[in-house]
């Protein structure tokens, strides 16, 4: 790779002319035998389209870990990828969209089966930007459902462009722990659509928390509390605020009276005064309960220290954060 590649250029595939790339994925899947008949695949079964749009703020490293990335995923639940680059305005070809190919098949361990994924990766400039939406409709399989991940657009300003993009997904993924702004910020139509990776990567330790707070009445959990805080380093930041929204909303649902609800409450997150400390949230109350949860990441493990009105209480649960791939999965079907 030359100093001066950029995000598309660095991205495997075969690069074809951009009216033929349907014609020539096509092609990958179903050769020609010896009588010149073409043979049908057996191993694509694409479920959706996933469109995943590169900005600019995106190294050609970062971009390859993400291809790679959403490659694996692919494996597991088999689709059509649809990569977008924008590439600068002093691009060589940016007289036209440039195009590649990608197909990639495994064999999956235990089962033996084989599993295929294929990729299209279209480059653009601005100048081709007013094409965009035309192209990539050309590119989508119709009858199947299209998920929208927009990464490292550097402002939520120039995500908002998009509209077209949001409209038309099931689900559009944000990732809070990639990106310099908030999805907030960005002007999307339906934000009920929107699903946060770095909640998804929380789903273990939700599943902790709640498992726990389950074995009590909501009453015994709220009575006297004031507060929650949430102590961590940096490097937590994203999946704090992501788990503090969630517990706000769940323990909304334990008051009866909205009146004296959770609106009252001081949700509070502080930077940990040590680099080293595990977060810690802690459930602060004006009379004798407490409930804490250090959540050590390192060891793979929660520690739970409480007393709800029924004794002390102290345990450890195994926790972690989701992969990659698997939180993607969380995000765009189960979230």
């Amino acid at each position: 790779m030359t100093a001066t590649s950029t995000v598309y250029e660095t991205l495997p595939g075969l690069s074809v002319p951009l009216g033929d790339a349907l014609h020539q994925l096509a092609d990958m899947w179903s050769p020609e035998d010896e009588t010149g008949r073409k043979k049908e695949s057996e191993t694509r079964a694409s479920r959706m389209n996933l469109v995943v749009h590169i900005g600019f703020e995106a190294s050609p490293e970062e971009a390859k870990e993400l291809f790679q990335m959403v490659i694996g995923f692919s494996h597991r639940y088999p689709c059509r990828m649809i990569l977008l680059c924008p590439q600068p305005d002093s691009w060589d070809s940016k007289d036209r969209m440039g195009c590649k190919i990608f197909s990639e098949c495994v064999i999956n361990h235990g089962s033996g089966s084989m599993s295929c994924c294929e990729a299209l990766i279209l480059g653009y400039t601005l100048s081709d930007r007013r094409f965009l939406e035309n192209q990539v409709s050309i590119f989508l399989e119709a009858d199947l459902p299209t998920y929208y991940w927009p990464t490292r657009f550097g402002s939520a300003g120039l995500l908002s462009d998009y509209k077209f993009f949001f409209k038309q997904a099931e689900r559009i993924i944000f990732d809070s722990a990639r990106e310099c702004f908030l999805i907030d910020q960005v002007d999307v139509p339906q934000p009920a659509k929107v699903h946060d990776l770095s909640f998804s990567r929380l789903l273990s330790i939700r599943q902790s928390v709640g498992q726990f707070l389950s074995a009590y009445p909501p009453e015994a959990i709220v009575d006297g509390l004031q507060e929650v805080t949430l102590s961590a380093n940096a490097s937590f930041k994203c999946e704090g605020r992501a788990l503090m929204s969630w517990v706000a909303s769940a323990l909304k649902a334990c008051y009866a009276d909205s009146d004296k609800g959770v609106g009252r409450l001081n949700f509070d997150q502080q930077e940990a005064a040590s680099e080293d400390a595990v977060p810690r949230m802690s459930f602060i109350y004006s009379n004798d309960r407490y409930l804490a949860f250090d959540i050590d990441l390192e060891k793979g493990e929660a520690r739970v220290e409480a007393d709800l009105g029924s004794g002390r209480q102290d345990m450890v649960t195994g926790v972690r954060l989701l992969d990659a791939e698997t939180a993607l999965a969380e995000a765009l079907f189960f979230d």
